[in-house]
């Protein structure tokens, strides 16, 4: 049967309208282009541009030109695993590329991105997992970039919200040491005290680590920070430490008693009721404890 040629041509347009853009003529040309796709929004077109190209058979002035477009594209589209896996290895093929610091800042975003994502996928990984990995990078592979503070700042939160304290505290003592011009400082003095005072268990455990997380919290308060929220959670966290530990030297105090012990009962609910500890509930049974005590032994004294 025979058609038109109104029919063939529309056909053709058709076919043509929906078709990929023609492939580039030389590889600098479609790296180019997908660097153009990718500042006007178009990171899918960037894609398709890349997709041909060997990267082992490019010129080697072009390669990490092409590897940070095809991350940032893949990225772009959602895949963003498989962008990182393109910046895994980008400081390693190129040391001294100049785009590392374009590199650093998509790991940034990946890392940010899978966190706030945090959906499980497969029962042995997780977008979670997936952003410490990202973030761990950065900070390690790229550690003068600008945005290591807020990774530093993103792994301790995600350290403390999983209970592993001791990360937290290394995370946010990094943060306070190595960037201490850094917008995060407050946040990570806060935070550090707070990731010791969240790791005690209460006042029948390490009294050495009670009393340097007053003294972090101290050290927070007399900053002056301009949180409310802040001030208010670390005032009542010291308040809650300076009563266990009082009640810890009480406890202590209550041993020495029940051994026979009067120095050693005397000793502690001295310690107990110090300066610092004596508005306490535990510190004032202890002063109260040691008045009737120290009576006592002065009229022992006297009867002998």
């Amino acid at each position: 049967m025979s058609r038109s040629p109104c029919w063939i041509l529309g056909t053709v347009l058709a076919a043509c309208a929906g078709a990929p853009p023609p492939p580039a003529q030389d590889p600098e040309t479609a790296v180019a282009q997908a660097e153009l796709a990718l500042r006007e929004d178009r990171p899918a077109d960037a894609l398709m541009l890349l997709s041909p190209l060997e990267i082992q058979q490019l010129p080697r002035p072009l390669r990490d030109r092409c590897e940070l477009a095809q991350a940032q594209a893949l990225f772009l589209t959602g895949q963003v695993w498989d962008a990182y896996r393109i910046a895994e290895h980008f400081p390693d093929r190129y040391p001294h590329s100049e785009r590392r610091a374009a590199i650093g800042e998509l790991e940034w975003r990946i890392g940010a991105a899978l966190k706030q994502r945090d959906d499980g996928f497969l029962f042995f990984w997780s977008d979670r997992r997936a952003a410490r990995v990202v973030l761990e990078h950065l900070i390690t592979r790229h550690p003068d970039h600008n945005r290591v503070p807020d990774a530093l700042r993103l792994l301790g939160d995600m350290a403390l919200e999983d209970q592993d304290y001791l990360l937290a505290q290394e995370r946010f003592r990094d943060l306070m040491r190595r960037y201490p011009d850094s917008e995060w400082v407050v946040y990570a003095r806060f935070r550090y005290a707070m990731s010791i005072v969240e790791g005690l268990m209460g006042p029948e455990y390490d009294l050495d680590q009670m009393q340097h997380a007053c003294r972090e919290l101290r050290d927070f308060l007399a900053s002056n920070p301009e949180n409310p929220d802040f001030v208010a959670t670390a005032s009542a966290a010291l308040e809650r430490l300076l009563e266990w530990r009082a009640l810890r030297h009480v406890h202590i105090a209550d041993f020495y008693a029940r051994v026979d012990n009067p120095p050693g009962e005397r000793l502690h609910l001295e310690y107990a009721c110090v300066e610092e500890l004596a508005h306490t509930k535990a510190g004032i049974t202890a002063r109260a404890r040691l008045d009737k005590l120290l009576a006592t032994s002065a009229t022992d004294g006297e009867e002998r």
